[in-house]
């Protein structure tokens, strides 16, 4: 979609007063002006469309009545996207998807002292992963952990039922979509040559209707060894890939599948969360050791990379705990030091 070309035609149509003839709808809210610290607003908007069709937030238009201003500053120009994008998925998540821009509008004729004017758009995509929640409260907005926004017209309301509803049956839809792929990768092998690994059981399904169970090791070796079957058993190019067990396996440690795409569930290194929390790194490690962040995967996963190396990645949920936490050690400097001995007091006693 080219989003220049739809702010253009959204601000092309006028009134012989000069006013616009576009409307705010469930796609389309019009501002004045761009305020930082109006983020929490835009957020909630946002969060509104990506649970609907997503839509457009549109700068340099007044209210009432509806005229082409154009922006009178250079507050959205200098929009920091990684400060917003941080600020908006704080209150949000899953994390909001959007684009934003300038655009200077060109003149048409007759009307050239209106439309020489810059305006700014946001452009919010539609949410594959709905719905987005609120993470935190916002008392301004008057947001409470846990509220759904769905745009509603020109308005950003809790979600009502059938929205809610129809979010459910769409998600419903998708894993059945996903399943039936997977059926047909399954019946183009042939069912009698495959079986089912349950990581949560620790059980091997056979196709003649008898159970294994396996040592949860076992099976992790099973997983980590597993190897693709070549192109051309069956479509591999479409739905979901079946694989098949080869070699000897050997006993190892239990190492953690997590659920989804790690790079997407924990997408944060240390090092990535010390510059976002803004905070020295031996400061974050001791956080991470005081909380006991490691012991939850809500947090933390340690990723295997190789035989001898390892990488610990962090999730939103870890960032924005963190961030809370500062808050009130921001309050208690004592307590933050106290923590900072008691780590380094750990390591001390780790390496005796």
């Amino acid at each position: 979609m080219n989003h220049e070309e739809e702010v253009r035609k959204l601000l092309s149509s006028l009134t012989a007063s000069g006013t616009l003839k576009s409307r705010e709808s469930t796609t389309v809210e019009f501002k004045e002006a761009f305020n930082k610290a109006n983020t929490p607003k835009y957020a909630k908007t946002m969060a509104a469309f990506s649970n609907n069709r997503g839509g457009y937030i549109i700068f340099g238009v007044t209210d009432s009545p509806r005229t082409i201003k154009g922006l009178q500053n250079n507050n959205f120009e200098n929009l920091n996207q990684e400060q917003f994008t941080e600020a908006i998925n704080s209150l949000f998540a899953p994390a909001i998807e959007y684009e934003c821009n300038t655009l200077q509008l060109k003149p048409i004729e007759g009307e050239e002292t209106v439309m020489q004017k810059k305006i700014g758009w946001i452009y919010t995509e539609k949410s594959e992963d709905k719905p987005i929640i609120a993470l935190k409260a916002n008392s301004g907005e008057k947001i409470s952990s846990g509220d759904i926004y769905y745009r509603y017209r020109a308005r950003n309301e809790k979600i009502k039922y059938a929205e809610m509803r129809h979010i459910i049956d769409e998600h419903t839809t998708k894993e059945r979509e996903r399943l039936l792929k997977l059926l047909e990768a399954i019946k183009a092998s042939g069912t009698t040559k495959l079986g089912i690994v349950n990581y949560s059981d620790s059980k091997f399904s056979t196709p003649y209707g008898v159970d294994i169970a396996f040592d949860r090791k076992l099976v992790a070796k099973v997983l980590k060894k597993a190897k693709f079957i070549k192109e051309g058993s069956f479509n591999e190019t479409e739905g979901i890939p079946v694989i098949k067990v080869t070699g000897n396996i050997d006993l190892a440690e239990e190492v953690p599948v997590p659920e989804g795409n790690p790079d997407d569930t924990h997408p944060y290194i240390q090092k990535q969360m010390a510059k976002k929390l803004k905070i020295d790194r031996q400061d974050l490690y001791a956080l991470i050791w005081y909380y006991k962040m490691k012991e939850a995967n809500k947090y933390h996963l340690e990723i295997t990379t190789s035989e001898s190396s390892k990488t610990h990645k962090f999730s939103e949920f870890a960032l924005q705990f963190l961030r809370e936490k500062l808050k009130e050690l921001d309050e208690n400097p004592e307590e933050f030091n106290r923590i900072r001995e008691s780590f380094c007091e750990s390591r001390r006693n780790r390496k005796r």
